[in-house]
């Protein structure tokens, strides 16, 4: 793949039509180049970045809501090559979700798979890997991107970076997935582990020590059930439960009234039995037999008073017995009927009680029938726990034994592939040595053995790599390793913005001007870079005359300048922000 041209459906557009070989390059200056005159003037927001941020939208980069907005009647159009054939793609602003392709009108999604299927080898799907997360590869496509060699999108996880730059390197991304899948298992594993903590009722096995017998709970949980179970099965509810219970109250009562009543009575007819049993006052005869004992002599009169006395008291005492009796007869016949009655109600009582203990209430059968499901709850709880932690701890281990068979499938694959990775470094070595004479520099990939998702540990470097300038010169080396190593892609071009060069010693940039032109020559490749005109000027000094000419003069494509909005790279004045996909 290659880029041709980039236009707009706008006069005022400045088309740039790239050189099919060799560099491309868009430049940025000043309409006047007195700087003092022009202390104002700048190369800012000309459109040199702009550039890169159209041709992505035109390779099918997610909806602009910034172009959708600020610039709803435009559309923009890119002409490119993939395998000689050439290619033509065209997206209004104001309907981004299809795009005009070869002269029809195709979804955004078809046109993606499309190019995804021609530019690279995907011999089937791979998550997170898509000709979009590819093509950034070769157009860097924000500020954030030059930041580091290996970071391509800012927001882009570790594992998917991992996993499309190992891609490009041509190592097996089988590998990557394989190990992320693995750690993926083991997190869904632990995952399920902390929601089975979370439980209340499971809360506490977790709080305690590791060696909790839950043999013993179980054991303990199952007799309980069985029990609850057995008195379940013999219990039988009375649905009059309640008011037998009231009438067998009812019948309490009544029946301690009459046994007080009984009480009361026989009390009465006690009472009457020691009145009958008193004996009466002192008969006539002991009278006299005092007062003879005493030699004192009665006469006749007093005699016969004593006489008409004893006879009087006699009669009253008969008096008093026939009527006590006749009470202690009547109070024997009402105890008696209370006898009766009480020996009735005490069989109706203890028939009551007797049909109360052979049954039982509704609601008690249902806090039986509740309190076995809270056990049955339980149990079942535990033994999933029990059954977990068993599964966590085999699952645990085998994971781990597939961790340490896949680092030594890893580490086999690495000394098998010694050629490949040869080749890479040695590719990146080639590039640095342009900037660095006496300096280590290559690819170095290694097998991350720990327990995580990353695969490989894959580091470019170059001695003495800390500064900004390295920093940016090992960008370059690392996008040139992945274009010519020609790793499952077919894209023929690298377009990096004028941010590259910002930091890079001027001797450095006519070393990557030199380094790109070699190239691009010899493997028939395009180098397309936007810079500012000082670089260019600083430029003449680092190369001669001819060699300026051939390498940078005659690889200008387009000049933007600051002269006038018409100058400009859409031709009008405008904010955009363009920097995001």
């Amino acid at each position: 793949m290659r880029l041709l041209q980039l236009r707009a459906n706008k006069e005022s557009f400045k088309t740039i039509t790239f050189n099919p070989n060799g560099i491309s390059i868009i430049v940025g200056k000043r309409h006047n180049s007195d700087y003092k005159a022009n202390k104002k003037s700048t190369y800012n927001s000309v459109g040199k970045s702009l550039s890169i941020a159209l041709v992505h939208y035109c390779l099918g980069s997610n909806k602009n809501l910034e172009f959708e907005t600020k610039l709803n009647d435009w559309s923009f159009s890119l002409d490119f090559q993939i395998d000689d054939e050439n290619h033509s793609i065209t997206r209004a602003c104001n309907n981004q979700q299809f795009v005009n392709f070869n002269g029809k009108e195709i979804k955004l999604d078809e046109y993606r798979a499309f190019l995804e299927n021609k530019v690279f080898s995907l011999p089937e799907p791979i998550k997170y890997i898509t000709f979009r997360t590819l093509i950034s590869r070769f157009i860097r496509p924000r500020k954030s991107s030059y930041n580091s060699y290996y970071k391509y999108i800012d927001d882009e996880q570790d594992y998917p970076q991992l996993l499309n730059n190992s891609f490009l390197l041509g190592l097996n991304t089988t590998l990557l997935s394989t190990k992320f899948g693995l750690k993926e298992e083991l997190d869904n594993v632990d995952s399920m582990k902390k929601s089975i903590e979370k439980d209340p009722i499971m809360k506490s096995f977790f709080e305690s020590e590791d060696d909790k017998d839950f043999d013993i709970d179980i054991v303990d949980l199952k007799e309980k059930i069985r029990k609850l179970e057995s008195s379940i099965k013999e219990f039988k509810v009375a649905e009059d439960y309640y008011e037998i219970i009231k009438e067998a109250d009812a019948i309490k009562y009544q029946l301690k009234s009459y046994e007080n009543k009984a009480a009361t009575i026989k009390t009465a007819i006690s009472n009457i039995v020691k009145s009958i049993n008193i004996q009466p006052d002192i008969p006539k005869k002991k009278v006299l037999d005092l007062y003879r004992e005493a030699e004192v002599v009665l006469s006749d009169a007093i005699v016969r008073k004593l006489e008409e006395v004893e006879e009087f008291n006699k009669k009253i005492l008969d008096n008093r017995s026939s009527r006590l009796f006749k009470e202690k007869k009547e109070f024997e016949t009402q105890l008696k009927e209370f006898e009766s009655i009480i020996s009735r109600l005490g069989k109706q009582k203890d028939e009551k009680l007797e049909y109360l203990n052979t049954r039982g209430a509704l609601d008690e059968f249902t806090k039986l029938n509740e309190q076995l499901s809270n056990y049955k709850i339980r149990l079942e709880n535990i033994e999933k726990y029990r059954k977990l932690i068993n599964e966590y701890k085999n699952k645990l281990e085998e994971i781990k034994k597939n961790f340490i068979d896949q680092n030594i499938n890893t580490n086999n694959y690495l000394k098998d592939e010694q050629l490949l990775i040869e080749k890479n470094i040695l590719l990146f070595k080639s590039f640095a040595e342009q900037f660095y004479e006496h300096k280590k520099a290559g690819i170095e990939i290694k097998n991350n053995e720990g327990i995580n998702r990353q695969r490989f540990e894959i580091k470019a470097k170059i001695d003495d790599d800390k500064g900004d300038g390295v920093n940016d010169v090992k960008i370059f080396c690392f996008d040139w390793t992945i274009l010519k190593a020609k790793h499952n892609h077919n894209v023929n071009f690298i377009f990096h913005d004028s941010r590259l060069l910002s930091e890079i010693d001027t001797r450095q940039v006519a070393s990557l001007f030199q380094v790109a032109y070699d190239n691009t020559s010899r493997d028939n490749l395009q180098y397309i870079i936007s810079c500012n005109q000082n670089i260019l000027d600083n430029l003449k000094n680092e190369l001669p005359e001819e060699e300026f000419q051939k390498i940078v003069a005659n690889s200008v494509v387009l000049e933007l300048t600051d002269e006038s909005d018409e100058s400009k790279l859409l031709g009008i004045q405008l904010d955009l922000d363009y920097d995001k996909e």
